[in-house]
């Protein structure tokens, strides 16, 4: 097996574990326990993980009981998190390693002083800017392909589109022959994002002879070509792909080589760390502007629950550059076509309310889209004016796809974990925005969709 992907499966799973013992484990006989490392074996049937316990021999005793006893409980979560073929048997190791070069109580000290006994949100809180750190292997990457694609997902919202049109930007500063990738029809404020207008579209892309195509394919905002649509195909001919992508690993797939990091509020968050840490690149008028842009539409103008600090401070520091953040931020999140706005008209017929109201389902048909003269890219921002609405927790966005399945768009309103329920059906994203898709006719969606939704938290 490839040792890059084998150690990208250990990666993905030692952090789940970690996750898990940290959230979702309540046994009382584990205490301070830290997973040092997983070691998948060469089929995958196995995965020793090794973990450093601290206290005294019985504490040690204790924790690891209580580990071998969660030990049902952790594969079931694995399985529905990561969605793998198979689950591997988990065996646990105690790794005494830590105690040969400090004491417990210098440990403990060490990582209290690094926040390890704060819980999650606490952590983020105190995260600045530059503690998302780029892999060294994609500043590499960058640093030694010539020729780029940066492509966005199907039906880019902002911070998809911002990504790939900043990244470009910057690679061209650096010397590199970089090009956006669109799609067609594309939403009515992306013509004021710095070099749209440049994009190659998706027709362009796909008749592109294999001797003239790029060294090197970025996917931006998400992380498996699955989620390009007609490009697919093309963008497999291409010998070298990587990722940046803040969206949660999730499906039996495992995403490309690059950085995917779902602290960060949006991918172009991470675009921006990449551009001040790779040589050669720095950021510009048009360059801030489209990191805004995105970082403004992910996070609901700086509504949304994923808005931590240190999205504050990439936005004051990008509003340092010379632009209209105003008219950007007008652009995202409001502007809309004549047709846009029949469709909305259309979809607001469709509100349905659940459980006393906190449950909103709304939809969209493709006769909906044929009647408007639409596509589904003019959806773009439907879902965050329901939660304008007073009592509204959960709100699904039913969208009817060209082939007659349903692409689901769940959104959380400072509640339960939306992500949870679109992984039921192999879908991902984020506590608080997620999505998947699911076919049958509209009805059984919803009833597939509705009992999830009512079990999560009301506060």
């Amino acid at each position: 097996m490839d040792p890059h992907k084998l150690g990208r499966q250990n990666s993905a799973i030692r952090k789940v574990i970690c996750e898990l013992l940290a959230a979702e484990v309540k046994d009382p006989r584990i205490g301070f326990v830290t997973v040092t490392d997983v070691k998948l074996n060469r089929d995958q049937t196995v995965a020793e993980v090794f973990v450093s316990i601290m206290g005294e021999r019985n504490e040690v005793t204790k924790t690891f009981t209580g580990l071998k006893k969660s030990k049902g409980f952790l594969q079931s979560r694995l399985s529905d998190i990561l969605r793998m073929r198979a689950t591997p048997d988990l065996r646990f190791v105690v790794d005494n390693s830590l105690d040969k070069g400090a004491s417990v109580e210098d440990i403990l000290a060490e990582l209290a002083s690094k926040g390890e006994f704060m819980d999650e949100r606490e952590k983020r809180k105190l995260m600045v800017l530059s503690d998302l750190h780029p892999p060294e292997q994609l500043l590499n990457s960058l640093n030694d392909c010539e020729s780029f694609w940066i492509v966005p997902h199907t039906n880019p919202d902002p911070d998809a589109m911002g990504s790939a049109l900043a990244l470009a930007m910057a690679l061209k500063s650096a010397g590199k022959d970089a090009s956006v990738i669109g799609y067609d029809n594309p939403p009515a404020g992306f013509k004021d994002l710095p070099g749209f207008k440049k994009i190659i579209s998706e027709s362009e892309a796909n008749s592109t002879e294999v001797d003239d195509l790029p060294d090197t394919v970025v996917l931006v905002d998400c992380h498996r070509i699955d989620r390009t649509g007609n490009l697919q195909d093309t963008l497999s001919r291409i010998g070298k792909k990587i990722c940046i992508d803040h969206h949660l690993v999730t499906g039996r797939k495992m995403p490309l080589q690059g950085w995917v990091e779902p602290i960060a509020s949006s991918t172009t968050m991470l675009i921006m760390r990449v551009i001040q840490e790779f040589d050669g690149c720095s950021l510009s008028d048009g360059i801030a502007a489209n990191l805004y842009a995105g970082m403004y539409a992910d996070t609901g103008g700086f509504r949304f629950d994923n808005t931590l600090p240190m999205a504050h401070e990439a936005a004051v520091e990008l509003t340092r550059y010379n632009f209209n953040a105003s008219m950007l931020a007008e652009s995202m999140l409001h502007q809309k076509s004549r047709a846009a706005a029949e469709l909305l008209v259309n979809v607001i017929s469709t509100f349905t309310f659940h459980g006393d109201g906190r449950v909103l389902f709304l939809s969209t048909t493709q006769q909906m889209l044929k009647d408007t003269g639409t596509s589904l890219v003019d959806t773009e921002g439907f879902i965050s004016m329901a939660f304008g609405i007073n009592g509204v927790k959960y709100v699904a966005f039913v969208k009817e796809q060209p082939d007659s399945s349903w692409r689901v768009s769940l959104r959380s309103m400072h509640a339960g974990d939306v992500q949870s329920v679109a992984a039921t059906f192999g879908g991902g994203g984020h506590k608080a925005a997620a999505g998947c898709t699911l076919t049958g006719d509209y009805d059984e969606v919803v009833e597939q969709l509705l009992g999830l939704l009512l079990e999560l938290p009301v506060e």
